[in-house]
């Protein structure tokens, strides 16, 4: 049978508790029996050594004592303070008792060996005295020298008061251990269960989570160890709803790309194979099919780049070398439709600017931004370069003038697929990698990549490199 946690938290704490219980209750038990023992023995020697006083002012010879003297001053002591004497000579007969004749002293005689052990400093013990007694007594015994003569004088107290003590002292402490371990109960029980209901919602939220139920978040206040665990699983639920999110965006996104070329692809190959598309169209839908190919071609390399340096698999083979040459190589790829568009190149008439990176890379990244500005720039308008040092970065910007982006476009443009409403217009046939793709290569050089844009009037990027000597 499975046993959950509030149980076994509440049997450790239970059997903790009373474990404790008892080790208190034994030792208040054992400090109260030894008090009261060394109460009974201080109490029962002031009063023995007063009679051993009286005992000596009635001794009548070397080898005699007034028995009667004695006899009546052990009952008056006996009759207040409940203690009973017997005297005994050196022989071990008792010679004078304050218990009625016959006492349990009649016909027992104190051995040698008890004798031996009483002393003038006084015995004080709870015992049988070596069965002397018929049962255990507290017993205080002194040796008294009367004329250079040996007398014994025993003290006796029955246990029964300790008896009755002892008996009282454990039905008060069973009294009070149990109202205190009903009280200390239900409070654990209390406790326990309010400490543990923020576990039982968590065990349900995590449960909820993994089914892929994002709605509900954990509620706890409590600033400890459990609040801040709360915390964290709602936290990791933001998170895995915000990568679910992206997720589905990006299999929906990737599903739309790859189906629009490869439908045209299809289309265009079925109407040439059935005939549909005469022989002499056969070329230029070709070039289309062409075209679409070198489209998917595009994305995958795109999705593989940004794969890899998500794994960190992308490296870097960096070099010192100049921007410029690759700045305008790549311009040169654009030729015709700079052209087309009467554009104007600007910013180029400048000195080396050298820095250290992987070239093939950082070629990547300047002609997806250089792709996006000739796309974007607006007829007969600029495309602008500007170079600049900070410290150890060097930092190059690339503006083209146009319609710009809006600001809630601004904040978009570097995530994958993301498309504006102009660029849907302007190229149906983008895949929405580039931007996201020159921001992680930009990461990976260890730089920065920032956009600003003016509606109307320009739109540009701004990435620093680590500065080199050329």
């Amino acid at each position: 049978m499975r046993k959950s946690i509030f149980t076994e938290l509440f049997y450790l704490c239970a059997a903790v508790f009373l474990a404790a219980v008892v080790c208190i209750c034994a030792v208040l038990l054992f400090v109260s029996c030894e008090c009261y023992k060394a109460e009974k023995r201080d109490y029962m020697t002031t009063i023995t050594e007063n009679v051993i006083g009286e005992i000596v002012s009635y001794a009548e010879g070397p080898q005699t004592v007034n028995r009667e003297k004695i006899r009546t001053a052990f009952t008056k002591v006996s009759d207040f303070s409940g203690i009973n004497y017997t005297l005994v000579n050196s022989d071990g007969v008792a010679l004078v008792c304050s218990e009625a004749s016959p006492c349990l002293h009649t016909d027992k005689k104190l051995g040698a060996e008890q004798i031996s052990r009483i002393t003038e400093n006084g015995l004080y013990e709870l015992s049988t005295f070596n069965d002397y007694y018929d049962k255990d007594y507290f017993h205080v015994s002194y040796k008294i020298n009367l004329n250079g003569v040996p007398f014994y004088l025993l003290g006796t107290v029955s246990v029964n008061s300790f008896n009755n003590y002892f008996l009282n002292l454990i039905v008060i402490l069973v009294t009070v251990t149990a109202i205190i371990t009903a009280a200390v109960f239900l409070i654990l029980y209390a406790a326990t269960k309010r400490m543990l209901t923020p576990i039982k919602e968590m065990t349900v939220a995590a449960r909820r989570f993994g089914e892929g139920d994002f709605s509900k978040k954990l509620r706890i206040s409590d600033e400890n160890e459990l609040g801040y665990l709360a915390n964290s699983l709602n936290e990791m639920a933001s998170s895995l709803q915000e990568i679910e999110l992206t997720r589905k965006t990006f299999v929906s996104n990737v599903s739309h790309e790859l189906k629009t070329p490869m439908t045209s692809i299809g289309g265009f190959i079925d109407g040439i194979l059935d005939g549909t598309i005469p022989e002499e169209q056969h070329e230029h839908y070709l070039r289309i099919v062409s075209s679409e190919v070198e489209r998917l071609a595009r994305l995958v390399r795109s999705m593989l780049n940004i794969s890899k340096y998500e794994a960190g698999e992308l490296t870097l083979s960096t070099e010192n070398f100049d921007m410029l040459p690759v700045i305008v190589n790549t311009l040169m790829n654009f030729e015709k439709r700079i052209e087309e568009k009467h554009i104007d190149i600007r910013g180029l008439d400048t000195t080396p600017v050298c820095v250290n990176a992987d070239i093939d890379l950082i070629k990547q990244v300047v002609y997806n931004l250089t792709e996006n500005a000739v796309k974007f720039v607006n007829e007969g308008g600029y495309i602008e370069f500007e170079f600049s040092e900070k410290e150890d970065m060097c930092s190059i910007l690339i503006r083209n003038s146009g319609e710009g982006l809006k600001e809630n476009e601004i904040s978009k443009v570097f995530e994958r697929f993301y498309k504006t409403d102009e660029s849907r217009g302007i190229d149906p046939g983008g895949v929405g990698l580039g931007l996201p793709l020159v921001r992680s290569l930009i990461k990976l050089h260890g730089g920065t990549i920032l956009v600003r844009s003016e509606p109307d009037r320009y739109t540009e990027f701004e990435f620093t490199l680590k500065k080199a000597s050329c």
